[in-house]
């Protein structure tokens, strides 16, 4: 997995420009960042390997099977998750220091060439108010999964194929796929003020 802007050695991880130049504005030094990356990496890696040992002997549904099979499947793995981390709270992966690290990428990307872009798309999504989702919490039935603008994605670190981003209302949350579990989240992550109606 590659810390995509800001942190990615020459051989682990390369400085993308954009976060180069924030870094020299802000006096930040750009070795933190690295360590930063590097330590998000990990976390990230040793949740895969609670998923890994949690999916073990379970046979993942097809996407053609019934809702209801997808569903079981899904109990069954967050299930189990949660018992190999039953002490899992916020801030186990997006730390203090990443959280710091994540705000500044979400704003280096809504206030760049595509932001107004980004804007529009959340816009345009259903809305998602009032809602807050917990760590190791199902992420609710019947509750829409926002899409995530490319461009936005972009400037975040990649993320195995097992987890993604997603927002909800201003909360940025890290979500299992296949176990439909909330694996952290970082409350009040500033995105596009959502325009009230007349």
């Amino acid at each position: 997995m590659i810390f995509r802007v800001g942190i990615v050695a020459t051989a682990t991880l390369l400085l993308h420009p954009i976060l180069l130049t924030s870094q020299k504005t802000s006096g930040l030094p750009v070795n933190r960042d690295a360590a930063i990356g590097a330590e998000f990496e990990e976390r990230v890696a040793d949740y895969m390997k609670i998923h890994e040992k949690a999916q073990a002997g379970l046979v993942a549904p097809k996407s053609t099977e019934s809702p209801v099979q997808i569903s079981e499947f899904q109990h069954q793995l967050a299930a189990r998750i949660r018992v190999l981390r039953p002490n899992a709270k916020q801030g186990d992966i997006f730390t203090p220091a990443i959280t710091g690290v994540f705000h500044r990428l979400v704003a280096i990307a809504m206030h760049g060439s595509d932001g107004a872009r980004i804007r529009t798309s959340f816009e345009r999504a259903e809305p998602i108010e009032g809602v807050h989702l917990d760590v190791n919490q199902a992420y609710p039935d019947g509750m829409p999964l926002q899409s995530m603008p490319p461009s936005l994605l972009l400037n975040l670190p990649k993320l195995p194929k097992e987890l993604e981003y997603r927002f909800v209302g201003r909360e940025l949350i890290l979500r299992d796929i296949a176990a439909n579990l909330i694996v952290d989240v970082i409350p009040e992550v500033t995105t596009a003020p959502r325009q009230k109606k007349k």
